[in-house]
């Protein structure tokens, strides 16, 4: 395994969310046992409840500069052939995540659980404040 996908380690957090009204963030959620945190950086958690209308779920995995990766997210890839912006999806059915070229709208990596086949990427931007998407 390359060093690289050694500082990408996955962390088994499945019930994490990015919360928000329309398009704004308004916080995070995550639920450990029967438990509710709420945050509103990431770093503070407590059981305050934040009131939000959609939430985006956690991949479990992070970019070069350990910024957590949503459901929703566009991610720019760095030396990869086979795109260059793509955007994060989660689907419900399969309970996978996968990333779709957003120059091809094909997508180009259907399942996470194999991190170390990643390319090296980082996040760019949300797909919920990008019009074009």
């Amino acid at each position: 395994m390359n060093t690289w996908s050694n500082k990408r380690k996955m962390t088994i957090e499945t019930n994490r969310f990015r919360l928000r009204v329309e398009d704004k963030i308004v916080g995070y959620q995550k639920q450990i046992h029967n438990s509710i945190f709420y945050s509103k950086d990431e770093y503070a958690w407590n059981g305050a409840k934040i009131e939000f209308q959609l939430k985006d779920k956690f991949s479990g995995v992070y970019d070069i500069n350990r910024r957590a990766i949503y459901a929703e997210d566009i991610l720019e890839f760095k030396d990869w052939k086979n795109c260059n912006f793509g955007l994060v999806l989660f689907d419900e059915v399969l309970s996978e995540f996968q990333i779709m070229d957003l120059s091809t709208e094909e997508l180009v990596i259907d399942s996470f659980k194999d991190i170390s086949n990643l390319p090296t990427f980082v996040f760019k931007s949300y797909s919920f404040i990008q019009p074009e998407v």
